[in-house]
């Protein structure tokens, strides 16, 4: 009996301290769902870089050279050379010696590049060496450097010689050249000095064309000379589907070397023509339907 009432004592005594300690302490409270939460932090990706078209190596792409009386030819630069075939037989092409010119050409606001292309080849052994440089035009949209085919300008043996293309005021190119007189032997040399503006012009179909803008409206890209006179009309405009040629003076269709631009658009001749009553005999060019 003794031992039994000390474990019921011992019971006693520990609810009683149970009931005499402190209170437990609350669970922390969680916040409110009233109260503002932190702002998610910015992800934004900064914005890319502009298309830059000085960093494109034309030293390193693939062209089409052509000139006024060839079509166009791929040629495969490495290191700012390469090689390929012409009428005149397999030769090399270069660079040009002329940095190549960074201008708006045609007026949406991005630059676009003009460069040239040498060809040379060796006919008749080492005594005789072909060699000619053309101009043309690289249009920038904003993402690449697209090539347009047709020559901007050329210089040749026994042709026209080109003097310097230099950026315009308010957009495109001054092209100054000289052109071989009509009949004129080639030791004559190219002594008809011309100097014209040129721009690209967007068509209805969206093609993109050479314009000469001064001093009057035509072609804009290189033209094969007058070889003698000819008896054709019809309307002659800069190129197909846009504007008069030679507006204020009457273009005067005459025969020309035969161009592979003639061939180029359905419906569309390329021609030669003076304007009328020129004593110079100066050669342009534009297109009149078939």
């Amino acid at each position: 009996m003794r031992r039994a009432g000390i474990g019921c004592g011992v019971a006693v005594l520990l609810l009683a301290v149970g009931c005499a300690g402190e209170d437990p302490e609350p669970p922390p409270s969680t916040p409110s769902s009233s109260q503002p939460s932190e702002p998610p932090e910015e992800t934004t990706e900064p914005s890319p870089e502009p298309f830059d078209p000085a960093s494109v190596d034309l030293g390193e792409q693939e062209w089409q050279y052509a000139t006024a009386y060839q079509a166009p030819v791929a040629i495969e630069l490495s290191d700012g050379a390469g090689t390929g075939e012409l009428d005149q037989g397999e030769g090399r092409f270069e660079l040009g010696e002329d940095d190549p010119l960074l201008l708006d050409m045609d007026e949406d606001g991005d630059e676009d590049v003009v460069a040239s292309l040498s060809f040379s080849a060796d006919l008749g052994g080492e005594n005789f060496q072909w060699v000619s440089t053309t101009w043309f035009v690289w249009l920038n949209d904003g993402e690449q450097l697209t090539q347009l085919p047709y020559p901007l300008a050329g210089s040749g043996d026994c042709d026209t010689q080109v003097d310097s293309v230099t950026a315009a005021d308010g957009g495109g190119v001054v092209i100054e050249e000289a052109q071989l007189g009509w009949q004129s032997s080639c030791a004559a040399g190219a002594n008809i000095e011309v100097t014209r503006t040129v721009q690209v012009s967007t068509g209805e179909d969206g093609q993109p064309w050479l314009v000469q803008t001064e001093p009057f409206a035509s072609w804009g890209g290189a033209c094969p000379m007058m070889v003698e006179p000819g008896d054709r009309d019809g309307e002659v405009v800069v190129a197909p589907g846009l504007e008069p040629a030679s507006p204020e003076v009457t273009p005067v269709i005459v025969d020309g070397a035969d161009s592979w631009l003639s061939e180029e658009i359905d419906g569309w001749d390329f021609v030669t023509y003076l304007q009328d009553e020129d004593p110079n005999f100066v050669s342009y060019c534009g297109w009149t339907e078939s």
